[in-house]
């Protein structure tokens, strides 16, 4: 808010409701922020997990599999 909270119970003007609100900009950048955060991102992928097989000697695959159990 840009403005302190009213001190009283009394109604406000529209303006001065309008004061109070933040501006324009501020609001803009922190939904974009709000909606940045919540949103994952298309390539999430699990740990742990590999779709392309970069891993095909025994010792990495091994340690891969115990990594995953380790991670259930």
């Amino acid at each position: 808010m840009r403005a302190p909270p009213p001190r009283s119970k009394a109604a406000l003007s529209e303006r001065e409701f309008l004061e109070a609100l933040p501006a324009m900009n501020t609001t803009a950048t922190v939904l974009a922020v709000l909606w940045v955060l919540r949103n994952e991102p298309m390539d999430l992928r699990p740990l742990g997990h590999y779709p392309e097989r970069h891993f095909t000697e025994a010792a990495p695959r091994r340690l891969i599999r115990r990594f995953r159990r380790r991670l259930r």
